[in-house]
């Protein structure tokens, strides 16, 4: 199972540069997106920075909005709570963090996904955060999105 991160599915939304890869990925993985709840809030908050830019027209965060949630509805996207077990779990995954050198420095919600991502036994993580592709691989998880190189 592949664990979507706030920044491929904002991909599949709102038109970037290489969304029609990760439109391609999502159409064929054959199964529903799985992700944390987080990416709700995290696409709302995306959104609205896009519309406040201009990238968006005027109501088209709130019309996004309503696309996911309709996604999640129908059953495209999956999307997991964060309970005690993504917290103890994400405060594992800060240690080990922490444990590498040099050291991987990763953000609150980034361990929050990863958690979830390690709780639900994905295989793989599609992001293009370089941070949590370094954190996914000291958890031996495959990622799936540009190296953390660059490359």
């Amino acid at each position: 199972m592949i664990y979507w991160d706030t920044s491929c599915v904002l991909k599949l939304y709102t038109a970037e540069s290489d969304s029609s890869i990760w439109q391609d990925l999502a159409i064929n993985a054959g199964e529903p997106l799985t992700a944390s709840a987080l990416i709700e809030a995290e696409l709302a908050f995306a959104f609205f920075q896009k519309e406040a830019r201009g990238d968006l027209v005027a109501g088209g965060a709130g019309k996004l909005i309503k696309a996911f949630r309709r996604d999640v509805t129908t059953g495209r996207v999956h999307l997991c709570p964060v309970g005690a077990d993504v917290i103890t779990r994400a405060a594992d995954i800060a240690a080990a963090c922490h444990r590498t050198r040099p050291i991987t420095a990763l953000r609150t919600l980034d361990g929050l996904h990863l958690a979830t991502a390690a709780l639900l036994h994905c295989t793989a993580i599609a992001t293009t955060d370089h941070r949590l592709q370094t954190a996914a691989a000291i958890l031996k998880m495959r990622v799936i999105g540009p190296s953390p190189d660059g490359g």
